[in-house]
């Protein structure tokens, strides 16, 4: 999806409401990456800005994207399995708008391997196969192949990746009615809550997008590997997956 459409869609009141709902995510899983060095790739440029504390950032978009130039992050085009960064370089990586279209997945996981330090991680924002926003062609969500839990798991896996926690956001429909957006933040705190009571798979997973935190490995994981499961206030900023043990985050099995 080129830049100007993914501009277009987060200066509108909806997108301005999937920001600040994704934004949150990333700051209960990293907090401000205080004195971190932090990539994204696809279009990241909105949402690295709440890394407030980050040594350095880098926006990378696809060369047939586009990027907007300026701004507080500094950005490059770039191809998109071939990244001018160093070997394991980044701290945290973020890629959201850029696996959907990808045309080679794996090799785009593999070229995020290559470039996160031995213990980063990285955070993959994609359209959720299930839910709504995957169905509405006004938002850039419904851009490209979409992913279930499930199957962006096993993408990571198979990339060398190990998932350590998981979320979901944009509980809230896409319906652009100014009463309804209002109802947003509502709309995600419930959201939240239900993913927190482990429903059983029979019931519809309705959020817009899948969220998952992974760490790069040196052997592919074996099955039956657990992750945990993001839980706002529970989280200590910069160590995902490690809450303390008065606030201990449930394992789930895969």
């Amino acid at each position: 999806m080129a830049v100007s459409e993914l501009e277009g869609f987060y200066a509108s009141a909806m997108g301005a409401v999937a920001q600040e709902a994704l934004s949150t995510k990333l700051t209960q899983a990293w907090g401000t990456a205080e004195h971190l060095r932090v990539a994204g790739f696809g279009y990241t440029q909105p949402y690295l800005g709440v890394f407030t504390g980050a040594e350095r950032m880098v926006a990378m978009s696809p060369a047939g994207a586009g990027i907007r130039a300026g701004g507080d992050v500094p950005a490059a085009l770039v191809s998109e399995c071939a990244w001018p960064l160093p070997d394991a370089s980044i701290d945290r990586l973020l890629i959201l708008h850029g696996m959907e279209e990808s045309s080679d997945a794996r090799r785009l996981l593999r070229e995020a391997w290559r470039v996160l330090a031995d213990d980063g991680l990285m955070i993959i924002a994609v359209a959720n196969r299930r839910g709504p926003w995957a169905m509405v062609e006004t938002s850039p969500f419904a851009a490209g192949q979409p992913y279930s839990r499930r199957q962006l798991d096993d993408a990571l896996k198979a990339a060398m990746f190990g998932p350590t926690a998981h979320a979901t956001a944009l509980h809230f429909p896409p319906i652009r009615n100014k009463a309804l957006l209002r109802l947003a933040p509502t709309w995600e705190r419930l959201g939240a809550t239900i993913e927190d009571w482990r429903l059983p798979p029979i019931f519809p997973n309705l959020a817009g997008v899948n969220l998952v935190e992974a760490r790069k490995v040196s052997a592919l994981p074996i099955s039956g590997s657990k992750a945990e499961v993001f839980r706002p206030g529970l989280l200590m900023p910069g160590r995902l997956g490690k809450a303390s043990p008065a606030n201990r985050v449930k394992k789930v099995r895969k």
